[in-house]
């Protein structure tokens, strides 16, 4: 799909089959994960390897579970975990960087160990993750036997579709919108993980695509657009 500006005040929305016009364009693309990219990351997907705790951490009840991530996220989703599993690993690249009233509440919580300075070469397992690869040694060996892998190490909005239209993105290449969900471009609004809004989870986004669709109207019944569903060809 590609989006540009067809005349004044008018979108082109081109897809592979057709083309067609729209006065407004509301982008709600989300975002990916961020990956490891090591080996038996995509091979283990979904078989252990996950990347929110929120929708699979009750999958592993009673297991031993790794977090990789030295964010905040990355210490709310081992205490989220920990609520299930019987052990959580928490593998930092670095020291880990959450709020400091996270960091207490992992440090204080039994069954989480925090590995600082640890990063995962390699996911194993067979038909489901049975261990990770460390670039160090802990405990005399480099690899960690879990049951399954959280990656939590950040997302990438996928706003590359409306940068070529002007449209304003923070350094993280995140839309920038208003509390009616608007872009600094007339005519276009975004919502949901494509944002610069700071909780990224579907309700969220659900109620930033509802104030996008009142903005949207607002716009077209006080204004006179110009733009007309001509084909051009």
């Amino acid at each position: 799909i590609k989006v540009s500006w067809s005349r004044k005040e008018c979108f082109k929305i081109q897809t592979k089959k057709t083309h067609f016009h729209a006065k407004t364009v509301l982008f709600s693309t989300g975002s990916d994960w961020k990956k490891l990219n090591v080996k038996g990351e995509k091979e283990f997907a979904n078989k252990g390897v996950h990347y929110c705790a929120l929708c699979d951490a009750p999958l592993y009840k009673d297991k031993i579970v790794s977090v990789v991530g030295g964010g905040d996220s990355a210490a709310k989703e081992g205490l989220l975990i920990s609520a299930y599993a019987k052990k959580v690993y928490i593998l930092a690249r670095d020291k880990l960087k959450g709020e400091p009233v996270n960091n207490q509440r992992v440090k204080k919580n039994k069954k989480i160990v925090i590995l600082e300075g640890v990063q995962v070469k390699e996911i194993k397992g067979d038909k489901f993750v049975k261990s990770v690869v460390l670039d160090k040694k802990i405990n005399n060996s480099t690899e960690l036997k879990v049951d399954s892998v959280f990656v939590d190490i950040g997302h990438v909005p996928l706003s590359s579709l409306v940068i070529p239209l002007g449209v304003k993105v923070n350094e993280d290449k995140e839309i920038i919108i208003d509390k009616e969900s608007k872009t600094n471009k007339k005519g276009i609004y975004a919502a949901g993980d494509s944002t610069d809004t700071k909780y990224k989870q579907a309700i969220t986004g659900m109620g930033e695509a509802v104030k996008a669709v009142y903005s949207i109207y607002e716009y077209l019944t006080k204004e006179k657009v110009l733009c007309s569903h001509v084909d051009e060809g």
